[in-house]
């Protein structure tokens, strides 16, 4: 009794071949016809999926077109800052101090350097983790490129600690007060 029941059922001479063939046929048929609407949705389920496919992919080619831009310019502020760095006095004997990332940081310079931060004559620049003095007009140009790249001075906070001084220049502070 092993096989399908048509199988069985030919071999008992109850059904004929035709008979077989009419009923798979009719089988096909109802499929085919019950599949219809259940095609229209399984078709706009397709097409929905493949338009939400290509918002992402388009999303993710700008995100690479911009990672793409973006290490341009990192790469063009690396040269820029290689071809016009200042090189830093081995005998620096004034630290100066600035804040980068909320952080201060030091570096050892003469007082030449000095005069030239302080006239925006040169601008410290970090590039790769490492600070490197530059032209102040590459500084600008860098700037164009990536502004968080040059270190730039606090001159609000400087502006508004000298206009609180200034408030209390005519008060004297005793000699000889105790903290």
């Amino acid at each position: 009794m092993t096989g399908s029941l048509k199988d069985q059922l030919f071999k008992a001479g109850i059904a004929s071949k035709k008979q077989i063939k009419q009923v798979e046929l009719e089988k096909r048929k109802q499929s085919k016809q019950g599949s219809k609407p259940d095609n229209d949705q399984h078709a706009a389920s397709v097409e929905a999926a493949r338009q939400e496919k290509l918002q992402k992919d388009r999303a993710l080619n700008e995100a690479r077109k911009q990672a793409q831009v973006q290490r341009a310019g990192q790469a063009e502020i690396r040269q820029l800052v290689d071809q016009h760095r200042i090189r830093l006095p081995k005998d620096g004997d004034i630290r100066y101090y600035f804040i980068s990332q909320d952080k201060v940081k030091q570096l050892w310079i003469n007082a030449d350097l000095q005069r030239q931060l302080a006239g925006r004559r040169i601008a410290l620049v970090c590039v790769n983790d490492r600070f490197e003095l530059v032209p102040y007009e590459i500084a600008e140009r860098i700037i164009q490129r990536d502004p968080s790249a040059v270190i730039k001075e606090d001159t609000e906070r400087r502006d508004k600690i000298a206009a609180e001084e200034a408030e209390y220049e005519q008060f004297q502070i005793p000699d000889d007060l105790d903290w």
